[in-house]
C-alpha cells in the first residue's frame, strides 16, 4: 500500500517511482522524492516535511527540503525570508504530514543526500544539479572543488588581487573579437560591473557577504550562445593564474568551470522527446 501524505502510515513508496529529478505524471494525485509520497498543494497548519520545486521542461527539481511543526507557517517563513524563494522561483510545493520529530529528522536526512538541493546546506553529498543550480545560488559547504577544495593548500587572496583578475580579465575579454561585443553590448557602467564581479570573488574565496545576487539571472537575455562559455573559462583561466595565488587560482577556475556547466544547462536545456513521436527505422 502507498503511503498518503494524510495518514500515519509512513512506509516509503516501491523502489520504482523513485526519480531524481522527478518525472511526474498528470494522473499521480502525490510525487515521490527519494521514495517517499508526498501531496502537491498548499500544506496544512500540520507538522511534516517540505519540498519547494521547480519545474523545469517535464521535470521538478527540489530548491529545498524542510521540516517543520507547522508546514503553514513554514511556508510562509520561507517566502518572506529566502530571496530567490520570495521571487517566485519555486513554483512547487509538497508536502507530507508527519507527526515524529524523529523520524522526520532522518527522511529529511535522507532526501537532502539524494537531492542536494542548492538551498539547503546540511546533509549535503554533493553539488545541486546543474539544472537548478544556474537558478539557485548552491549554498554547499565544504564539497570538493578543484585543487583548494581538498585541502591540499589554503586559499590566500587579498582584495588587491581580486581587483587585479577582474580588471585584467575584462581588459583581455572586452578586446576578444567572440566575447567582447557581448559585453560591450550589455555593460554600460564599467566601474559598476567591476565592483560587482570583485565582490562575487570576494564573496566566493574570502567568505564576504558583500554580493547577495544570482549570477545567473543577468545573463538570461544577453542571446549567449555555447562556444561563448569556452573562451570565457579559457580568458578567465589564464588572468586567475597570472594574478592569484596557486591554490586560489585553482579555486576560482573550479568555481567558473562548475558555473559554465550550470549557466549552459539552464540556457541551453536538452529537448525532451516527444512522447507520440513515431520511431524511425533502423538504417538498413
Amino acid at each position: 500500500m502507498q503511503a498518503h501524505p494524510h495518514r500515519h502510515d509512513h512506509s516509503p513508496l516501491p523502489p520504482a517511482r523513485r526519480a531524481g529529478p522527478i518525472l511526474p505524471r498528470a494522473e499521480d494525485p502525490e510525487v515521490a522524492f527519494a521514495g517517499f509520497a508526498f501531496a502537491a498543494g498548499a500544506p496544512p497548519a500540520a507538522p511534516g516535511l517540505l519540498a519547494l520545486t521547480r519545474r523545469i521542461g517535464e521535470f521538478l527539481y527540489p530548491v529545498i527540503f524542510t521540516e517543520a511543526e507547522d508546514l503553514a507557517a513554514e511556508v510562509a517563513r520561507l517566502r518572506e525570508q529566502e530571496p530567490v524563494l520570495a521571487s517566485g522561483l519555486a513554483d512547487g510545493c509538497f508536502w507530507s504530514a508527519r507527526d515524529n520529530a524523529r523520524m522526520r529528522k532522518h527522511v529529511l536526512r535522507d532526501l537532502v543526500g539524494k537531492y542536494d538541493p542548492p538551498l539547503n546546506e546540511d546533509f549535503r553529498t554533493g553539488h545541486a544539479a546543474p539544472e537548478i543550480a544556474a537558478l539557485v545560488p548552491d549554498r554547499a559547504k565544504n564539497l570538493p572543488s578543484g585543487v583548494a577544495g581538498h585541502g591540499a593548500e589554503p586559499i590566500e587572496a587579498t582584495e588587491g588581487e581580486l581587483k587585479a583578475m577582474v580588471r585584467a580579465f575584462y581588459s583581455e575579454a572586452m578586446d576578444d573579437p567572440l566575447i567582447g561585443p557581448v559585453f560591450k553590448s550589455h555593460v554600460s557602467d564599467w566601474d559598476h560591473h567591476f565592483e560587482i564581479v570583485q565582490n562575487f570573488w570576494s564573496r566566493s574565496l574570502l567568505g564576504t557577504s558583500r554580493y547577495t545576487g544570482s549570477p545567473f539571472t543577468p545573463h538570461l537575455s544577453m542571446n549567449l550562445k555555447p562556444e561563448f562559455f569556452d573562451r570565457w573559462v579559457a580568458l578567465f583561466r589564464k588572468n586567475a593564474e597570472a594574478n592569484l595565488k596557486p591554490a586560489a587560482a585553482q579555486a576560482a577556475i573550479a568555481r567558473v568551470e562548475h558555473m559554465s556547466v550550470c549557466f549552459q544547462a539552464g540556457l541551453f536545456p536538452p529537448k525532451m522527446p516527444q512522447k507520440d513521436a513515431p520511431q524511425k527505422e533502423p538504417a538498413a
